[in-house]
């Protein structure tokens, strides 16, 4: 992958999860890094369940390698969400996010 395909400035988020005062704690994220990526096109499927669509959007982003990132973090692009799923590392010198898109 050449550097003319990663056209996408990503903000890659991690979890971190600071103490409520109850004993527990709820996960928050915190901006890790901001990163050039190239997004593959997603695939999309929907289903039927109880008379209503079930939609998930699925996206593998590319970027330059990493390894520090784990299932639980979040990209963000343009307003958008997305979980990584998984994360691995894809040819010589790329990590490959594989992303759902969050729905808010």
């Amino acid at each position: 992958m050449g550097v003319n395909r990663k056209t996408k400035l990503i903000v890659l988020k991690k979890p971190v999860k600071p103490p409520d005062g109850r004993g527990g704690s709820k996960p928050t994220y915190e901006t890790a890094a901001t990163v050039w990526a190239e997004f593959w096109k997603p695939t999309i499927t929907a289903v039927e369940s109880t008379g209503t669509i079930i939609s998930e959007l699925i996206r593998k982003i590319a970027i330059w390698r990493r390894s520090d990132i784990r299932k639980g973090w979040q990209v963000v692009y343009n307003k958008r969400t997305y979980n990584v799923e998984h994360a691995y590392d894809h040819e010589k010198n790329e990590t490959m996010l594989v992303c759902k898109e969050v729905v808010r």
